[in-house]
């Protein structure tokens, strides 16, 4: 009986791992599955130790890292490089993306951050109200409408220094990456720094937004299947 492969899924702004709910019962029959999630912290080295605290203990695991955990995952990497399997960075990016926008989250107090003064921006970057995506939209909406001000002004104010693209060179896993044609927030520009720095990556666009997981899960998982386990 040949062993199961164990994927870590990396959440992305909500931090929660609920958003991996479309996902998760596609890749559950192939793989045991560890869902990272992160408590308010201080700073992205808070993240990254934080990451590394709920992997398994068992080397061969593979990474699947969404959004804000695409940099967290690179730099865990590079820290437990034999012990890390095949993994995919989904909708990730090296350097903030919206680097201005964030470091202006410092000096925004936190009620701004609630769902109620956020929602109509949620709905256009995510496009959760998309025809297209009927069938999962109000997740989004579900989960961020859970999120405390203080706790998405703080990874706001962490997210606007996020710069791990020195560390690219040197990470040789093989690389999947997933990048939304339509995503609102990392560019074509943000995915290509990703593509050319990292020495074993195999890049696939997606006609989607930003939340690739939650509006392609089958796609998605089909990918993330493949490329973990070798097999087409």
């Amino acid at each position: 009986m040949t062993d199961r492969k164990t994927l870590v899924l990396m959440p992305g702004l909500d931090s929660t791992g609920k958003l991996f709910e479309p996902v998760i019962p596609l890749l559950r029959p192939q793989f045991d599955l560890v869902v990272v999630t992160y408590p308010d912290l201080g700073s992205f080295n808070d993240y990254v130790d934080c990451a590394l605290g709920q992997l398994p203990t068992t080397p061969g695991y593979s990474l699947v890292a969404e959004s804000f955990s695409g940099p967290v995952a690179m730099a865990v990497m590079t820290q437990r490089m034999d012990q890390i399997g095949p993994s995919v960075l989904c909708a990730a990016f090296a350097r903030s993306p919206l680097a201005t926008m964030t470091q202006m989250a410092n000096y925004i107090p936190s009620q701004v951050f609630s769902i109620g003064a956020l929602g109509e921006l949620c709905e256009d970057v995510y496009e959760v109200k998309d025809d297209d995506f009927s069938e999962t939209q109000p997740l989004p909406l579900n989960v961020t409408s859970q999120l405390d001000g203080t706790l998405l002004k703080n990874k706001l104010t962490a997210l606007s220094r996020i710069d791990v693209s020195a560390l690219l060179p040197g990470i040789s896993l093989p690389i999947l990456q997933l990048h939304g044609t339509r995503d609102r927030i990392v560019s074509g520009h943000d995915a290509d720094l990703i593509e050319e720095a990292l020495p074993a990556v195999t890049r696939i666009d997606l006609d989607a937004p930003h939340l690739l997981l939650q509006t392609l899960p089958h796609r998605c998982a089909e990918l993330i299947t493949q490329h973990v386990t070798g097999r087409e």
